[in-house]
C-alpha cells in the first residue's frame, strides 16, 4: 500500500464550525444509560472534508513517522507515536516461542497484509489536525450531549484500517490510559469512511461505564494482553477484564457514515472489528474532551507517550499546560 492511497491537499479551515442539527434529549439519556450513542448526520460535510484531507495527509506520511515516531515506551516523546499493528502483530508473532492470540479477524496463523495504522497525539505535530480540533464543530457537540460548562481538549488518534488488513481493536476501556481524574473524558469517535462490520465497525459494551470497574490496558496486539508493566507503569489496583462476561452482556455494534459521530464515556468498554473487505479502507479520529472537574493526574498505569514529558503535577489543571486547551466556551 503506497502513500498516493492518501491523496492529500491543502484546504482552508471552514467558515461555519456550528452543527448541523442540536442533540435530542433521548440521544443524552442513551449517552447516560449506554455511555456511548449515535450521532446520525450531525458533523457538517465542510468539516469532514476538512478532516478527510488532514487524516490522508498524515497517514501519507508513513515512511517518516516510522523513523521519526519514539517514547511510546519510554513516555518521552514530544512528537506523538505512530504505530502499524499489521507489522507490529506480525512481528510479535514471528519472535513468540508459542502461538499468541493475535487480535485479527480469521486465521492468525495466516500473513497478515496491508496497513492498519494508529497515530497518537497528531495534534502535537500536524497544525491541520490541531485546527481540526480546537476550531471545529466536535466542542459544540459535545456540550450539548453532556452539559459540561468547560471543555478541555486532552488528546487526539486517528486509525486507519486498510482493506484486507484485519486488525481488531480489543476490548479496553479508555481511562486506565488517561492522564486525567476528578471528571469524565467523552471519546468522540469522527468517521471519515462508510463503515460496516466488514471494515471496522466499532463496538460498545453498553452500561459497561457504571460497573464502577477500571481494567488493566490491553496491549492491542492480543485478545487478552494487558500493556507491560515497564518505564514506570503499574497495573496496581486495576481489575482483570473476564473477556467471557462481555458474551453475556449487551454489545452494540455501529453502522457509521460520513457526518455520524460516535461519542462515548471514557469507561465504557469498546473495541472494533478488523477490516476483512476487498476494497473499503476505514480512517477515523478519536478526540477525547476532558469535561468538567477534571485535573491532571499522573496516572500510573497509563502508557501515553507524552506521559514524562509535562510538569504538571497530580491535582493542577490541565490548562496549565499549552498541550490542554480550553475549547469550550469558545
Amino acid at each position: 500500500m503506497a502513500a498516493d492511497e492518501f491523496p492529500g491537499r491543502a484546504m482552508q479551515l471552514p467558515a461555519e464550525s456550528t452543527p448541523l442539527r442540536t442533540v435530542t434529549e433521548a440521544e443524552r439519556q442513551t449517552y447516560a444509560e449506554d455511555g456511548v450513542v449515535l450521532l446520525k448526520q450531525i458533523y457538517p460535510p465542510d468539516w469532514v472534508a476538512f478532516l478527510r484531507a488532514q487524516l490522508n495527509d498524515v497517514f501519507s506520511r508513513y515512511d517518516e513517522r516510522q523513523q521519526r515516531s519514539q517514547g511510546i515506551v519510554t513516555g518521552q516523546s514530544d512528537e506523538g507515536a505512530f504505530a502499524d499493528m499489521v507489522q507490529a502483530l506480525s512481528q510479535a508473532r514471528d519472535a513468540s516461542p508459542r502461538p499468541l492470540e493475535l487480535a485479527v479477524e480469521g486465521d492468525t496463523g495466516a500473513p497478515l497484509s496491508g496497513r492498519s495504522i494508529v497515530e497518537t497525539d497528531a495534534s502535537h505535530w500536524h497544525a491541520g489536525m490541531r485546527q481540526h480540533n480546537l476550531n471545529g464543530p466536535i466542542a459544540a457537540i459535545a456540550h450539548d450531549l453532556t452539559g459540561s460548562r468547560e471543555i478541555v481538549f486532552y488528546s487526539d488518534q486517528l486509525f486507519h484500517k486498510g482493506a484486507g488488513s484485519r486488525v481488531k481493536t480489543p476490548w479496553h476501556q479508555d481511562k486506565p490510559y488517561f492522564l486525567v481524574d476528578g471528571g469524565d473524558v467523552a471519546v468522540c469517535w469522527v468517521p471519515v469512511d462508510r463503515v460496516r462490520r466488514d471494515n471496522g465497525a466499532m463496538g460498545y459494551v453498553r452500561g459497561s461505564h457504571r460497573w464502577g470497574k477500571l481494567f488493566k490496558p490491553s496491549d492491542f496486539a492480543t485478545e487478552t494482553g494487558t500493556f507491560a508493566e515497564s518505564n514506570g507503569i503499574s497495573h496496581e489496583g486495576l481489575d482483570t477484564l473476564q473477556h467471557e462476561r462481555i458474551n453475556s452482556e449487551e454489545v452494540s455494534y455501529f453502522d457509521a457514515d460520513p457526518g455520524d459521530v460516535i461519542i462515548h464515556h471514557w469507561a465504557t468498554l469498546h473495541g472494533s472489528t478488523g477490516n476483512t473487505s476487498s476494497a473499503s479502507p476505514r480512517s477515523a479520529a478519536s478526540i477525547r474532551l476532558a469535561l468538567d472537574g477534571c485535573y491532571f493526574f499522573q496516572r500510573p498505569s497509563s502508557p501515553e507517550p507524552f506521559r514524562h514529558t509535562l510538569t504538571l503535577e497530580s491535582g493542577d489543571p490541565l490548562t496549565d499546560a499549552a498541550r490542554f486547551p480550553q475549547i469550550w466556551p469558545r
